[in-house]
C-alpha cells in the first residue's frame, strides 16, 4: 500500500495554514423575492394550461390535482350545449347533441351492424346495448318474465370532436319486429337512441328442381319460421289466394311437400313462402318452362246446325280455357275448365248459318295465356228438288219433292219462265228435321205456257237453293185455264 506523505511548507514559513479571504454577499431585498414568486407562479400556470391548449408539451411541470407529473387518466372536454332552434315550424336543437347511425338500417338476421356516434364528449367511454323498441308493444304481465331484456353488445371511447364507431353482432332469432340502439357515456347524462328493423324473410325455401312448366309437381322444404304458424305459398308474388297453404312444425320447418308449379309468367320467377304471424318471408328461384298446349277436333267440315267436338292438352291445371272464333280477343264464345293434368275433352259447339267457308277457333288459357288454334270449314247446303213429273201439258198440276234442305226450315217456290227472270212465289212448305220433303206444295201450270218453267225453290235458313226444269208438252191450241190468284205466304212459313 503506497503511504501517503505529508507535504511540507516551503522554506520560509510556518506550517500553519493561510486563512480564506471572507466574500461579502450583496443582500437580496424582499422586493426581488417578491418578484420572482410571482415568476415561478405565472411559469407554472401557463405551462399547464396554455402551452397545451397551443398543442406544445411542457414535460417536467407537475400536474395540478392529478398526482405529480403522470396523469391516471386522460382528461375528458366537454362540448357546449347547443341552443334550441325554430326550424320550419319544428323546434329542433342546434347542434351538438348525442347522435347514433345504424348501417345497415334493415337488418337481417345474424348480420353484422355499424353503430356511427356523434356528439359525446371527447375521450369519453360509450357503452352500446341493444334492447327492445319503446314504440314496440309492450309485454303482457303474464309474458314480463321473458320479456326481452337490453344487452350490451359493444365499447367505444369517443374520439376527436366526440365521433365513435362499433360493430356488432345482430341476434339469431327474432324477437321483436324492431330492437333499439343505446348508445350511453359512462358517468355522463349523454345519450342517444336508434332503431333497427328487423327484415322479414329469415326463413328459407328450398325446391326439389328449379326448372319445370305449372302443372309439374316439386318438393318444397321450408324452415326459418315460427313454430306452429301457418305458411302461405305463392308463385310469382305475394298476394291473392295462395297457391298452397302449409303448416310449420315446432321448430318452425316444414319438410318435404309436393307441390304443383304454379301459374306464372315463362322465365325466371320465384316461389315465395310468407309467415301469416311473424310475416317472414323466403323465396326459392324457379325457371318456368313455356306451355305448349294443343287442341284435336273433330269433324274439320260442318254445315250449318252441325256441332264440332274438341279435346285440349298441354294448357295449366285447374285454369279457364276462353273459346274465341276468328279472334285472339274480345267477348269469347264459350269457356272450359281444365283438369289437374291441364286437358279437357268433350267440349263442342253448334255451327250458325251465318258462317260460310274457312273459320279458326282460339284457344286461350285465362291464366297462363298459352295459346292455340285450330281450323275448320263450314260447308254449303247443297239440295236436290224434283216434281212429280218431268213435264206435261198446261193445265197439269205439279207438287215437289226436295232433301238435302236445312233442317225443319221453310223453302219458298219460285217460277221462272226463263232463265235470269225475276220469279214469282207460288207456293212454299217446311222440310222436316233429316231437310226432306215430299209431295208438297202446288203449282197448275198455266194455260198459255209453253215450252218450259223453271222452278226455284230457295231455302230460307240455309240459303241454299234447288233448281227444276219442266217441260211444256205443247196442247195443240189455247187452253181455257183460269189465271190464279197471287200466292199469299202463310206465317209460320217465313223461315
Amino acid at each position: 500500500m503506497q503511504t501517503l506523505k505529508r507535504r511540507r511548507a516551503p522554506a520560509g514559513t510556518t506550517g500553519k495554514r493561510p486563512r480564506r479571504r471572507r466574500v461579502t454577499r450583496p443582500k437580496i431585498s424582499g422586493r426581488r423575492l417578491l418578484i420572482a414568486a410571482v415568476a415561478t407562479f405565472l411559469l407554472i400556470s401557463v405551462g399547464r394550461s396554455v402551452l397545451p391548449a397551443l398543442g406544445i408539451e411542457a414535460p417536467g411541470l407537475p400536474s395540478f390535482g392529478g398526482g405529480g407529473d403522470t396523469p391516471t387518466e386522460a382528461p375528458t372536454t366537454k362540448a357546449p350545449k347547443a341552443p334550441t332552434v325554430d326550424l320550419n315550424g319544428v323546434m329542433v336543437q342546434g347542434g351538438g347533441e348525442p347522435m347514433i347511425t345504424l348501417n345497415p338500417g334493415l337488418v337481417r338476421l345474424g348480420g353484422t351492424v355499424t353503430a356511427s356516434g356523434s356528439g359525446f364528449d371527447q375521450g369519453s367511454v360509450v357503452d352500446v346495448y341493444l334492447g327492445p323498441s319503446a314504440t314496440a308493444a309492450q309485454p303482457s304481465k303474464k309474458s314480463a318474465k321473458n320479456a326481452v331484456k337490453p344487452v350490451q353488445v359493444g365499447t367505444a371511447k369517443a374520439g376527436k370532436y366526440g365521433i365513435f364507431t362499433v360493430n356488432f353482432p345482430f341476434p339469431t332469432k327474432m324477437t321483436t319486429p324492431v330492437l333499439e340502439v343505446t348508445a350511453q357515456a359512462r358517468g355522463s347524462d349523454k345519450v342517444a337512441k336508434a332503431e333497427a328493423a328487423v327484415a322479414q324473410g329469415a326463413g328459407q325455401a328450398t325446391l326439389s328442381a328449379v326448372v319445370g312448366k305449372p302443372g309439374d309437381v316439386i318438393n318444397l322444404t321450408v324452415k326459418g319460421f315460427s313454430p306452429g304458424e301457418e305458411l302461405q305459398v305463392f308463385w310469382g308474388r305475394i298476394n291473392g289466394d295462395p297457391a298452397l297453404t302449409l303448416k310449420a312444425d315446432e321448430d318452425g320447418s316444414v319438410g318435404k311437400t309436393p307441390i304443383k308449379v304454379g301459374v306464372t309468367a315463362v322465365g325466371t320467377t320465384s316461389l315465395v313462402v310468407v309467415g301469416k304471424t311473424s310475416g317472414a318471408a323466403a323465396s326459392a328461384p324457379f325457371q318456368v318452362l313455356r306451355l305448349y298446349p294443343s287442341i284435336k277436333l273433330a269433324p274439320y267440315a260442318v254445315k250449318a246446325t252441325q256441332s264440332i267436338t274438341f279435346s285440349g292438352v298441354g294448357f295449366a291445371p285447374g285454369e279457364r280455357v276462353l273459346v274465341r272464333l276468328n279472334s285472339a280477343g274480345g267477348q269469347p264464345v264459350m269457356a272450359v275448365t281444365t283438369d289437374g293434368a291441364g286437358g279437357f275433352k268433350g267440349a263442342g259447339l253448334t255451327m250458325p248459318y251465318q258462317l260460310k267457308g274457312a273459320q279458326a277457333l282460339v284457344f286461350i288459357g285465362e291464366q297462363s295465356r298459352a295459346a292455340t288454334s285450330t281450323g275448320f270449314t263450314i260447308l254449303p247446303y247443297t239440295p236436290q228438288a224434283r216434281t212429280n213429273a218431268y213435264g206435261g201439258l198446261p193445265g197439269t198440276v205439279v207438287n215437289f219433292y226436295a232433301t238435302q234442305f236445312a233442317p225443319n226450315e221453310a223453302v219458298h217456290v219460285y217460277v221462272k219462265t226463263s232463265k235470269g227472270a225475276k220469279g214469282d212465289l207460288v207456293s212454299a212448305f217446311r222440310v222436316n228435321k233429316s231437310g226432306a220433303a215430299r209431295a208438297v206444295g202446288q203449282y197448275t201450270i198455266p194455260g198459255d205456257t209453253e215450252n218450259s218453267v223453271i222452278f226455284e225453290l230457295r231455302g230460307q235458313l240455309s240459303g241454299s237453293t234447288a233448281t227444276i226444269n219442266f217441260k211444256v208438252d205443247s196442247s195443240g191450241g189455247p187452253v181455257d185455264i183460269p189465271t190464279p190468284k197471287p200466292y199469299v205466304l202463310p206465317k209460320d212459313l217465313e223461315k
